[in-house]
């Protein structure tokens, strides 16, 4: 007879609860782009709070069994060596966005994975002249969501590995002594340039780090001024590029720091009770006042003050945009649509025009209710608390116009020029700015069309599609539902002309349109005036100027009668304008 084990109670019980709780299986197969079996790699997986929980590594046939807890994972894939990139589960471009796969007791879950040859951005981190160990680089691809991360070693150098393909690189002190920047000591995302990576080559890039400017404050209530907690804030770009995003404490305080630079600060109520609150009381992004940090500055008074806001709500296509424009035509808020069609949108109490905005270009612009004029728009007034339903948009299918904006002598294109398309009547209802390689695009209802570009930096004089030389020769484009219609825009350079348009009391006025007409009367150029003063660019020529109040608070009037002048490649004088006032019949009794 053999011997009996003897095992104590308390331990069998152990053993039992282990064996009946023994998790989920997670099992695959790592393999190169070629189909290569890849022993020694590392799968990982990660709970939805992005908390480790398990690792396994390959064997000798490229296999692996990794047990977890029954839950939702994310998994990825990693070469411990540093020669192949890192892959996520399904293909994914981030861990963000790799998908949650549920792991349960029962048949072993399959994830395999491709790991692809790396190409490497190595580099060194400084702040000021030291070398700064800890540090953060970050490499996101261009949709903004991160490709993969790395800690600088003692001596504050870096490497990634990174499939093929473009991305932006960023760095920045845990400690928050130094800002962070993207590569080039550029701020913001969207204003960083991609770097290209290709396997198996390395490129170095180094990044030497500002001492940070301390930019802090509170969140209040407008009206008790207490402090509100878990309020976002917004650091942006004076452009308004993104650059920094912070929540407050439970006192409404909140801290950045961030780099030299002009910033606007926003603040938000992921709640919904209060509307957005600009810097300095401004209605707008527009409107927020700018401030600008220098390198180690402290500046600990920038209070926001939020008001409690109204409430949207309606419907929408799916994803589609909703924004409040303030009646001036600057945004207040915006609000995204979710899978369902369904959106809030809190504002602050005041006046609003409302539109529905789609950022693919699928649908058409529309304003409430119904219609693509923002003037033609209704003007909401409303209230602090004040809950308003049944706001919702039905937007036509979009036609779209596409193309480049270049410049006529050199062929050149054309960045940061502003294309417009205006309806039959006159009435601008697209807007699109060029990109670094000169193209465009804008949506519209299908119908037809007049399109043009403009310099807001006033080198280039405007430019009509098909090369008109004038808004009212320009033949007007159509377009259908779905459908693309290509037109592209030569811009010249011209000459500066200025001007001033003062009432007759020597007062200045803004909001009057200026325009340049050509001998015939068609409108060649045209500027609206702030305080008093106006610039356009024009080809040379002989002109006529008009000064137009949309308002009709003026009487509309020539320059000088009627009288040409003549523009060549020196900008000629000031054109001045004195307008009088409409006057208006008061009603007596007879």
């Amino acid at each position: 007879m053999f011997p009996r084990l003897w095992i104590p109670l308390a331990i069998t019980l152990g053993l039992l609860t282990a064996a009946s709780a023994r998790g989920a299986v997670v099992q695959g197969m790592v393999t190169s782009a070629t189909g290569a079996r890849l022993q020694g790699k590392i799968v990982a997986a990660y709970d939805t709070g992005g908390v480790l929980r398990g690792t396994a590594q390959t064997d000798a046939a490229g296999t692996y069994v990794l047990t977890l807890p029954n839950g939702g994972y994310r998994l990825l894939a990693y070469d411990p060596a540093g020669e192949l990139a890192t892959a996520f589960y399904g293909g994914a471009e981030s861990f963000e966005t790799t998908p949650v796969v549920q792991a349960a007791d029962g048949a072993p879950l399959q994830a395999s994975f491709t790991l692809a040859r790396g190409g490497r951005i190595t580099g060194s981190v400084a702040g000021g002249s030291t070398a700064l160990a800890g540090a953060v680089v970050e490499a996101y691809n261009l949709s903004g969501t991160r490709r993969g991360f790395t800690v600088t070693n003692a001596a504050g150098e870096y490497s990634l590995v990174l499939p093929a393909g473009d991305y932006k690189v960023f760095a920045y002190d845990a400690a928050g002594v130094y800002a962070g920047e993207f590569h080039q000591n550029v701020r913001a995302f969207a204003d960083a340039s991609p770097l290209h990576v290709t396997p198996p080559e390395a490129m170095t890039v180094p990044f030497a780090l500002e001492r940070a400017a301390r930019a802090s404050g509170r969140v209040l209530d407008a009206d008790t001024h207490a402090g509100l907690a878990s309020m976002l804030v917004y650091a942006y770009t004076a452009e308004g590029s993104f650059a920094a995003m912070t929540t407050t404490d439970a006192s409404g305080a909140f801290h950045f720091s961030l780099g030299p630079g002009q910033y606007r600060f926003v603040a938000a109520d992921p709640a919904r009770t209060y509307g957005p609150a600009f810097y300095a009381g401004g209605r707008s992004f527009a409107g927020a006042d700018v401030v600008t940090l220098s390198a180690g500055q402290p500046r600990p008074d920038l209070n926001l003050h939020a008001e409690r806001g109204a409430q949207i709500a309606g419907h929408v296509p799916p994803q589609l945009t909703v924004v409040a424009y303030n009646p001036d035509g600057t945004v207040h808020a915006t609000a995204q649509a979710g899978a369902n069609g369904a959106y809030v949108l809190v504002v602050a109490p005041g006046e609003y025009k409302l539109a529905a905005i789609d950022p693919s270009g699928g649908y058409a612009a529309q304003f409430f209710p119904r219609t693509a004029d923002f003037l033609a728009a209704y003007v909401l007034a409303l209230l602090g608390g004040q809950t308003l339903t049944g706001i919702d948009f039905d937007p036509p299918r979009a036609g779209r116009f596409t193309g480049t904006v270049r410049n006529f002598a050199t062929g050149q294109a054309l960045e940061g020029k502003t294309i417009v398309a205006y309806d039959a009547s006159g009435t601008p209802v697209a807007q699109a700015t060029s990109a670094a390689d000169g193209t465009y695009t804008l949506a519209v209802a299908p119908g037809q069309y007049r399109l043009l570009a403009f310099d807001d930096t006033l080198q280039f004089a405007t430019a009509y599609a098909g090369g008109a030389a004038s808004y009212d020769t320009t033949v007007p484009l159509s377009v259908a539902a779905d459908a693309t219609v290509t037109a592209d825009l030569a811009m010249r350079r011209g000459t500066r002309v200025n001007g001033t348009v003062l009432d007759a009391d020597g007062l200045s006025l803004s909001g009057i349109d200026v325009f340049a007409l050509d001998l015939a009367g068609n409108r060649v150029a045209a500027a609206t005036t702030t305080a008093g003063a106006f610039s356009m660019v024009l080809l040379p020529g002989t002109y006529r100027f008009l000064a137009v109040d949309p308002a009709h608070r003026y009487f509309s009037k020539q320059y000088a009668g009627g009288a040409t002048v003549t523009v060549g490649s020196f900008t000629p004088g000031p054109i001045a304008f004195l307008l009088d006032p409409v006057k208006r019949r008061r009603l007596v009794r007879h």
